[in-house]
């Protein structure tokens, strides 16, 4: 409902990956405007060793130039992003735990990604290669300052995640309530 309600393209369970070490993998969507792979998971294992193991799989494909990876503890409402990609053209890394975000350029009112807390101008590239300019992740910084968060995340934004975050229940899913005994 998120992707939808924001006009992100999106794939579910396009395709199995091989890891590095030889094991299979399907990510929950394969997002072909971002050239990434997406994976959803449950608020409360980040920190943990399953949410560890999460990160493991869809972090691989940086590892070895093949693929980029996102992935979302929770769902949109709480902004909680790991971003897995190739180096920048910058030479930095590119790799971002936390402060990244899905909004929509203030713009061009694209969907992209914004790293909200990083000063520097970059490109983020899924993988190294001969297309490689092709293959750039639409995300930008907040440009010493030019950019902020309430910029990329507008009410658009909001109500986007609001409708995902309604759209469990609406399926036949209930909060779990925790009884304390």
């Amino acid at each position: 409902m998120f992707f939808d309600t924001l006009g992100i393209p999106w794939e579910y369970e396009l395709e199995g990956i091989v890891l590095s070490d030889v094991t299979h993998y399907l990510p929950d969507f394969y997002l072909p405007d971002f050239h990434c792979f997406f994976e959803v998971k449950r608020k409360g294992i980040r920190g943990t060793a399953e949410g560890d193991a999460a990160i493991a799989k869809i972090s691989d494909g940086q590892n070895h130039d093949s693929w980029a990876g996102i992935i979302c503890f929770g769902d949109p409402m709480d902004d909680d992003l790991y971003i897995f990609c190739q180096e920048t053209d910058d030479g930095g890394g590119g790799c971002y735990e936390n402060e990244v975000t899905i909004g929509l350029h203030p713009d061009t009112h694209k969907p992209c990604l914004f790293a909200y807390n990083d000063r520097r101008e970059r490109c983020f590239f899924t993988h190294f290669g001969e297309d490689m300019d092709d293959e750039i992740i639409p995300m930008l910084t907040n440009e010493y300052g030019k950019y902020r968060y309430k910029d990329f995340v507008n009410g658009h934004v909001m109500y986007a995640r609001k409708v995902a975050r309604q759209a469990r229940f609406e399926y036949g899913q209930t909060p779990k309530v925790r009884r304390d005994r």
